[in-house]
């Protein structure tokens, strides 16, 4: 069957577009929905955190079904997806609290455990022949989580909580269409042969980049945690569910920019300089959020999102590509992409133990702690790169 590459693309970019939205309307309105059914902040904690556990273990459960052929990728991503859709309209005709937040919780897991299966679909198509742009995908997906965090923001300060389940389950199902409507690819990895697959990884061969990914999952840690109360850091100076889908929206779109034209900043320079300059980045954000007294001052803060999120989104990909090229750049990959899922687990509960006991004040601080921690932990690892012996670079 012969594809039509610019089809395809289109179609890639709207899956990974509906995933990202997903992603948006699960972890940035959690406790705005979580606590506007009546759950305590030390709860809403701990749900996000044991969800984000549970999508960790079904991952790899998952990969290695998908990889030994025994499930195919995108029946289970379809699945998945009318999960979700079923789970959202559920939760919207249902309404007590401990319902809310079981089903909120399934929610907040197939969302995560969606995301290596979405992005597992780029390497099928180049392996049936199909160049799909990933960083074009990507892009979009950020203006797409900008559109519907602006846009859940508004209705959300007009017809309340009853607009978040809605949103995910039109989100789930839109997803099951557009996967369902995807084409049979070739699903084996080209090129490798099954002797490097068996070949272990050693982290001894790559100094530095335990360094690198202690310091991103620190800083993961601050990004998770200011996102998943940042109802509570815009309510502290005045602001309601509208500014703060507005805030999320500006660093939606700020990031779109950098996905872009990454490759043609970059140029020859190593990644590691840039997904440091990230964390940077992420630092000076913690240090503002502290100092912020007025919502103009939030929404200025949110366009250092170009230097942070979206250039830690782009440069990631292309670090561990660089540093352990083809032989361990899936398993390379697994690591770089769990640092934001211990983030998650971390920030969400102990984000909820701050929140119950001592409030926004100390959360924004412990935040910048814990990201300053980070970011020093990220120099070092530039440090440590400079003692490695790299056996691949890609350019991909």
């Amino acid at each position: 069957m012969m594809l039509n590459e610019k089809k395809e693309n289109v179609r890639y970019a709207l899956l990974v577009g509906l995933h990202t939205m997903t992603i948006c309307v699960g972890f940035d309105f959690a406790v705005y929905f979580l606590s506007g059914s009546g759950i305590r902040d030390s709860l809403i904690g701990i749900i996000v955190s044991l969800s984000c556990l549970l999508a960790v273990l079904i991952q790899q459960i998952n990969g290695r079904m998908v990889d030994s052929g025994k499930v195919d990728g995108k029946k289970l991503l379809g699945a998945i997806s009318l999960l979700e859709a079923v789970s959202g309209f559920l939760m919207f005709f249902i309404k007590p609290p401990f319902a809310c937040g079981l089903l909120f919780a399934i929610l907040l897991s197939v969302t995560l455990i969606m995301t290596p299966l979405v992005n597992t679909f780029s390497f099928y198509y180049k392996n049936s022949g199909i160049q799909v742009n990933y960083g074009v995908a990507r892009g979009i997906g950020s203006l797409c989580f900008s559109a519907i965090s602006m846009l859940l923001g508004y209705l959300t300060a007009h017809y309340g909580i009853s607009a978040v389940p809605l949103a995910y389950g039109l989100l789930g199902l839109s997803l099951f269409l557009i996967t369902m409507s995807m084409p049979g690819l070739n699903t084996k990895m080209a090129g490798v042969s099954e002797q490097v697959k068996k070949k272990p990884l050693r982290l001894s061969d790559y100094p530095g980049f335990i360094w690198m990914i202690v310091g991103l999952s620190l800083v993961m840690l601050f990004h998770n945690m200011l996102m998943t109360y940042f109802l509570y850091v815009i309510k502290r100076i005045g602001g309601d569910s509208g500014n703060m889908g507005m805030a999320v929206g500006i660093a939606a779109i700020v990031e779109i920019p950098v996905l872009f034209l990454y490759t043609k900043v970059k140029k020859d320079r190593p990644s590691a300089v840039f997904l440091t300059i990230s964390g940077i980045a992420f630092l000076a954000k913690a240090v503002l959020f502290i100092f912020a007294r007025t919502i103009w001052m939030i929404y200025a803060i949110q366009c250092l999102q170009c230097l942070a999120y979206g250039l830690m989104a782009a440069s990631r990909v292309y670090y561990v590509d660089e540093l352990m090229g083809e032989e361990h750049e899936a398993t390379g990959q697994a690591y770089i992409t769990a640092t934001e899922t211990i983030g998650m687990v971390l920030g969400s509960a102990i984000g909820g133990i701050i929140m119950q006991k001592s409030g926004t004040e100390t959360l924004l601080t412990a935040g910048a702690v814990f990201c300053a921690a980070g970011a020093v932990l990220m120099v070092i690892s530039n440090l440590r790169r400079k003692t490695s012996t790299p056996t691949a670079v890609g350019s991909r």
